[in-house]
Formats: C-alpha cells, sequence, structure tokens
C-alpha cells in the first residue's frame, strides 16, 4: 500500500474530524506488509511528549495463515496528557509504515545517524532518506488529519482571518503550531508530491 492508496480512504471520513483509530484500521485491513499496530505508551524520567516507530517482528492469528508484521507506536506517557499532542504524534509515526528500507531507522547505529541528522539539520543534498522520511511523514499525518475534502471549508475564513490557528486546531483536533502548515498554501504542493 502506498500512501496514495491509503488516502482514498482517507476520503470517505466525513466530518467533523479524522480518528486516529480509523487511520489504524485502514493499515490494518489493507496494508499488505503490517498486519497489526501496537500503541504503547513507556515512562520517561523526563516526560519528552514524543514518539517513535518501529517494526517489533511477527505474528501469525493461526497456525495456518502467514505471519505479518507487527508495527509499535512507543509514545511517552506524558503524551496521555495531551490529546492533540497525542494524535499528531502517533500519526506521523504511522505514516511510517510506507517507509522504503533505507528510510527505515532499523537499527541503533540508523537511529543514532537520524538524531544526529535531526540535531544538525543537514544542507539540502547531504539529508539521508531517513531524515526526508522525516519530513515525509510530518507532512502525511497532516494530509491524514487535515484532508483536503474536509480543510477546503475553512480555507478562506482562516486567510480572511475570521478564523483563528486555535480554531482550526479546535475543528481538526491537532495542536495549534500544525495549523500555519496545515492551513498554507504549501499544503497543495505538498499534497500533490505525496498523493498525486
Amino acid at each position: 500500500m502506498l500512501f496514495r492508496d491509503f488516502y482514498k480512504h482517507i476520503e470517505q471520513i466525513e466530518a467533523p474530524h479524522v480518528r486516529f483509530e480509523a487511520l489504524r484500521t485502514i493499515i490494518n485491513a489493507h496494508h499488505s506488509e503490517i498486519g497489526r499496530v501496537d500503541v504503547i505508551f513507556v515512562q520517561h524520567g523526563e516526560p519528552n511528549r514524543q514518539a517513535f516507530y518501529r517494526l517489533a517482528g511477527s505474528d501469525r492469528s493461526s497456525p495456518y495463515d502467514d505471519p505479518f508484521n507487527v508495527a509499535e507506536i512507543v509514545c511517552c506517557e506524558g503524551l496521555r496528557e495531551h490529546p492533540r499532542e497525542r494524535r499528531y504524534a502517533c500519526t506521523k509515526e504511522l505514516m511510517h509504515v510506507f517507509d522504503t528500507g533505507d528510510q527505515l531507522a532499523g537499527s541503533r547505529d540508523r537511529f543514532i545517524e537520524l538524531m544526529r541528522e535531526i540535531q544538525n539539520r543537514p544542507m539540502p543534498g547531504d539529508e539521508s532518506a531517513m531524515y526526508r522520511s522525516e519530513l515525509d511523514t510530518r507532512w502525511m499525518a497532516a494530509i491524514a488529519l487535515c484532508p483536503r475534502h474536509l480543510r477546503a471549508e475553512y480555507i478562506e475564513p482562516y486567510q480572511n482571518k475570521a478564523l483563528a490557528n486555535f480554531d482550526i486546531a479546535e475543528t481538526f483536533r491537532i495542536p495549534e503550531w500544525v495549523v500555519p502548515f496545515v492551513m498554507d498554501d504549501y499544503y497543495d504542493a505538498a499534497f500533490t508530491r505525496l498523493v498525486g
């Protein structure tokens, strides 16, 4: 399954907003390489409101069925207190199911390499496929949680300042810091690149 195939399912979702569970159900039902996505909360010494994605192994529903991959989204326990941040973080991490092999940070060394890139923000052309995937999943999550058909009616009132960031965040149940890029004209360029 590609992101554009996933988005066709999202287009069937009606207002008021897209639920994370609906997105996870689509992946579980239609992604040929992922049979189940689990969300796990862990306690950190210092809550960081972050999450990460990993392939946890394989499972099978019966001895007669083929095995399937189990993906895990591991979330900081502190995200429970911030539902909008949790929805966006979990959705962004869920989008890693579309990563290719070179985009996955599937080992300790690759994860450290990715963290170094995120810290140093490499110049264009020097970034790895993993780093580019982090940027792509950010937009995939934004498009999944604010799909074009639900977003359309809010563009003009937002641009005319009849709606504020808070109003859009409330409508789509997203963090306020996501609203400026979700409502920006660049959304259409990102949509075209990711969906077609």
